[in-house]
């Protein structure tokens, strides 16, 4: 059985179901600072909840700290968590900063327990069924990828720096299982405020990539995501919708002309997720899709996308 701690309430209320609802896991406690969230989760979870965070990183019982809270204490908690011999369970991104990062990969290593990042877009279905048919060459190499998100304002503050972080960071962890680091990045953007429209493209050696985030549609517009790879011999494309009137579509264009509709059976992404960590804490070994090096990788990016942004002008990377 693996023992849990959750600090946050946020996304830690759904972690606490997802864990609840899986074999081999016990929420022992979960953190946070609003008392009317914790006693809606204690009600209905039958979680014991704290309004101290110490008394879970200090407990003795817990194997795993799952940490929800808001980025900027990522690190610090994560670093707490482990010099108290927890492996960590950490939300996206890990870190705003890369040497934070690298502080706590060292602790982690000196300490031998596990960071895991929720890199979870490695867990949908279609973008892992995408991965695998490019690495086993399906359609042949690779020639071009592009990714979008566009949303409306329903996620706080979603400026430039934030939409980077938040929605471009997934879309780079699936573009390097595709084509690896870039040799550079350029990014363009527009800044509302609290929204934002920014668009990358990431040069590689005769390849291309695009990824773009929207966070200013209309409110009560749908959440589009979506895809297309572009190879020899074909393309995979990958539209959704999410909404009132929710739709998928999921196609492999082929180079003779024919299109085939592809209807794998789609997953929960974040109970996947779960069902991996356990494996990995079960197994004793280090996750090869929630890796915390791949995540810095991402971050490597992301601050290049950043600083592309502030200076008008290319980045290389390198």
């Amino acid at each position: 059985m693996i023992k849990v701690g959750i600090l946050g309430t946020g996304f830690g209320r759904q972690h606490a179901a997802l864990f609840k609802k899986l074999e081999g896991f016990e929420v022992v406690a979960i953190y946070g600072r609003d008392e009317a969230k914790l006693q809606e989760i204690n009600e209905s979870l039958n979680i014991h909840t704290t309004t101290d965070m110490y008394e879970i990183i200090h407990n003795k019982e817990i194997d795993l700290v799952d940490i929800c809270l808001p980025t900027s204490l990522h690190a610090q908690w994560a670093m707490e968590a482990l010099k108290n011999h927890k492996h960590v369970f950490c939300e996206t991104p890990l870190s705003y900063s890369f040497a934070e990062a690298e502080e706590v990969l060292k602790l982690s290593k000196e300490v031998q327990r596990h960071v895991f990042v929720d890199l979870f877009y490695k867990f949908s279905t279609p973008h892992h069924l995408t991965i695998n048919k490019i690495k086993n060459l399906e359609c042949g190499q690779v020639r071009s990828f592009h990714s979008y998100n566009k949303t409306a304002p329903n996620w706080g503050n979603l400026g430039l720096p934030k939409n980077v972080t938040d929605f471009h960071t997934h879309n780079f962890d699936f573009l390097m299982e595709i084509l690896g680091m870039p040799e550079q990045v350029a990014s363009n953007g527009i800044d509302f405020g609290d929204e934002s429209i920014v668009i990358t493209t990431l040069n590689y050696p005769n390849q291309f990539a695009v990824v773009e985030s929207y966070s200013n549609l209309p409110k009560g517009s749908p959440f589009y995501v979506g895809f297309e790879v572009n190879c020899e011999r074909g393309s995979i494309k990958f539209d959704a919708e999410y909404g009132m009137d929710s739709k998928e579509e999921f196609v492999l264009y082929h180079s003779d002309g024919t299109k085939e509709v592809l209807t794998p059976q789609m997953q929960d992404d974040y109970e996947q997720v779960i069902l991996h960590l356990k494996d990995c804490l079960e197994q004793g070994k280090k996750s090869e899709h929630l890796d915390m090096e791949a995540a810095m990788d991402v971050m490597k990016i992301r601050d290049a996308v950043l600083k592309s942004l502030e200076a008008k002008k290319p980045i290389l990377l390198g």
